[in-house]
């Protein structure tokens, strides 16, 4: 699955000095500024109050349970009906990603809109975009 051109028009951030090996070089921590201020955005001018949020962005959360504990995050997420919310998709599945390759897990525990949680959990099927993690995570 290549990236979803909503997720290109707000995670692709090249930094203010760019990188001399790789001009095109796109850190995960300024696209996820990037996305956090249009989630804001997004809630700050009502596309969120509106559908009785009170302004609140919607978040997916996710849990990576251990023998030793249990990882977690919150992600705000847009609407479901939103134009933006493959970015919210794509975003959530490479936070994912990088937590199994840091921490590992013996699952994944999504929850949050259902449109997101059912496409992460597409994503992270054996056959899924994530399928590799899913064969190699123990």
């Amino acid at each position: 699955m290549s990236m979803p051109e909503a997720a290109m028009k707000i995670l692709l951030a090249r930094p203010a000095v760019p990188a001399p090996l790789d001009p095109n070089f796109s850190p995960l921590i300024l696209a996820k500024r990037n996305y956090l201020k249009a989630v804001a955005a997004a809630s700050s001018k009502g596309v969120l109050s509106a559908i009785g949020m009170g302004g609140s962005p919607a978040c997916l959360e996710w849990a990576l349970p251990r023998s030793d504990g249990c990882a977690r995050y919150k992600l705000p997420v847009f609407p479901e009906d939103h134009a933006d919310i493959e970015a919210s998709i794509y975003l959530a599945g490479v936070l994912i990603q990088e937590m199994l390759w840091q921490r590992s897990a013996s699952e994944l525990i999504l929850c949050g809109p259902a449109k997101v949680a059912e496409a992460v959990k597409q994503m992270f099927s054996p056959e899924g975009m994530y399928g590799f993690e899913i064969h190699q995570m123990p």
